[in-house]
This record gives structure tokens, sequence and C-alpha cells, in this order.
């Protein structure tokens, strides 16, 4: 089954914050940064997989990864990468992530980031999603310079 990587337009709004509301996740902030997703549709233009950054300046953080059982690591790989472009071209020169999934760890080492020493970092402060998962536990921050 063939696969479309795409950057999010206006008409994905309330498909994106759909999905994201099916998997649990917070879609503050989704309306005003849609243009900072990605979305993954199927043959039949479902939406399978979204990831998205949020912006600060030239420090975005990621959120709202979400993808359907049908993805492999190789295709979630290759959603990093598109990610990173996208994050380039809006200049941004950090990009952070924050998961409680350890099992996760190794695989964003072999994206290129680095772990935090401290899981609360200044230049996320007034992130709304870093705010947000203030009040998870065993959180891990990490960087990657672009």
């Amino acid at each position: 089954m063939a696969k479309m990587i795409r950057q999010a337009t206006h008409e994905d709004i309330y498909k994106v914050i759909g999905f994201l509301v099916k998997a649990g996740l917070s879609t503050e902030g989704v309306k005003s940064t849609i243009d900072c997703f990605l979305v993954v549709e199927d043959e039949e233009q479902n939406l399978i997989g979204t990831l998205g950054i949020e912006m600060r300046g030239r420090t975005g953080l990621l959120r709202s990864l979400v993808v359907t059982p049908a993805f492999d690591s190789e295709e979630i790989f290759t959603l990093f990468q598109e990610i990173f472009k996208l994050a380039k071209e809006k200049e941004l020169a950090n990009l952070y992530l924050i998961t409680n999934r350890r099992a996760s760890l190794h695989f964003f080492e072999v994206l290129g980031f680095q772990q935090e020493p401290d899981t609360f970092v200044d230049e996320l402060k007034d992130f709304v999603h870093a705010k947000q998962l203030s009040t998870v536990d065993n959180l891990l921050t990490m960087s990657l310079q672009l």
C-alpha cells in the first residue's frame, strides 16, 4: 500500500484534529500551526499518520506523533526525515522532543537526538506542548541541532 507524506494545509485542520482526538492527544494550537504538521495518507487519502512542530523563534518542539499500526519503523524513519526537512525550511536551529517511552530512546538517538541532562529545558518553558507534558512521569527531553 502506497503512503504519501505531505505538509498539512488549512483544509487538513479538522482531519488532523479528529485524528489526534481519537488517539487521545491534545489538539491545542493545531489550528494556528497546521502548516508545521506533516500528514501521511494512504491510497484512499485516509489520514494514517501525523507529526508536527511547535515553534518559538528558531526552536522547535516535536508534537503529535500518531501513526496507525500499519506503519513500520522504516516508514516512521522516513516521516522523521521529512519533519527535519520542514524544520530546516522553517529555519529552525534546534529541535526538541519530550517522551516517556524509554523504549524509543535508541530510535531517537539513531536519528541524531541527544538526551538532555534535565527533563525541562529553559528554551521550552513557553511551549504549550511542554507545559501539557509537565505533569507526566518519567519524561526524557532530547535535542537535535539542525
